[in-house]
């Protein structure tokens, strides 16, 4: 659905009639691409970002942080995206194979979803995308992140037909109030900005009105990591891409996102499995 352009990978995994996609990359402002909405219903959240998506036969619509969708279609969709601000794009989307979808979720399930459109003012509930958070900060690998995805979307889908047959039913985000998940993407968002130099979690707390116990618990549940572990991650991801994009020396690169270079080659090994040094070759 909402997927960046191709330089950059896009996670799918297919599992049980659905299609899953997971998304974070690194935009700039302007930036345009083109992709295909296959055939299937969908439902997803853009987490993260600021987009103008125009689909064809649906129209144009702006996509912010937070904006969900639930739609179907039978058609290929073809999809123009811009970006409106520099930053991130973080995005989960969920597609039900046709074939699949009423023994999956049901007739009367499958005709609720033909009556909606890829209209992304109404976002998905809260706890639909505290569980895309979690979907997005998964350390497992091999088949037991296959089957950590399958089970979540199956959440997720869950929640977001549950919310569409009851328009008035409050979502319970897992015991976080409003406020206090606004406060974990405030300190999300501040991390992001200083990933060389961190502050302690203490001082986070401070920063975004909060405790270090609260700040720590609200980042396991709604992001799937530590504070610690999102930083480590974070900064191994943000080295990639500046590998990715030609930049030639470790060093340089390292000292960037904050490691000391005799233990950056390690880590990064241990997260994508292949030399910093390989990534760098590659982008030449």
């Amino acid at each position: 659905m909402l997927l960046v352009p191709a330089e950059n990978a896009v996670e799918i995994i297919r599992a049980c009639g659905l299609n899953i996609f997971l998304e974070t990359s690194s935009v700039r402002r302007e930036m345009v691409w083109e992709s295909t909405t296959p055939p299937g219903h969908w439902l997803g959240t853009l987490l993260e970002g600021s987009l103008s998506v125009q689909q064809e036969g649906f129209g144009e619509h702006r996509w912010e942080g937070g904006g969900g969708t639930i739609f179907s279609t039978s058609d290929n969709v073809a999809t123009r995206h811009v970006v409106l601000r520099d930053g991130s794009v973080a995005a989960v989307f969920v597609q039900i194979e046709a074939e699949m979808a009423e023994p999956l979720i049901g007739g009367d399930m499958l005709a609720l979803i033909a009556r909606k459109t890829p209209d992304p003012r109404p976002a998905l509930p809260e706890a639909a995308r505290t569980i895309a958070w979690q979907m997005l900060g998964c350390p497992l690998r091999g088949p037991a992140r296959r089957l950590y995805m399958t089970g979540k979307a199956m959440e997720i889908v869950a929640h977001v037909l549950d919310d569409a047959t009851m328009p008035d039913h409050a979502c319970d985000p897992g015991g976080w109030s409003a406020r206090d998940i606004a406060r974990l993407h405030e300190a999300r968002s501040i991390l992001l900005a200083e990933l060389a130099a961190p502050p302690s979690v203490p001082e986070l707390a401070r920063r975004v009105g909060t405790n270090a116990k609260k700040l720590g618990a609200g980042f396991q549940a709604l992001f799937g990591t530590t504070v610690y572990g999102f930083v480590k991650a974070s900064r191994l991801d943000a080295a990639r891409l500046m590998l990715e994009g030609g930049e030639t020396s470790i060093t340089h690169v390292a000292r960037q996102v904050g490691y000391q270079p005799q233990h950056f080659a390690t880590e990064f090994r241990r997260r994508f499995g292949v030399a910093p040094t390989t990534i760098a070759g590659r982008a030449r």
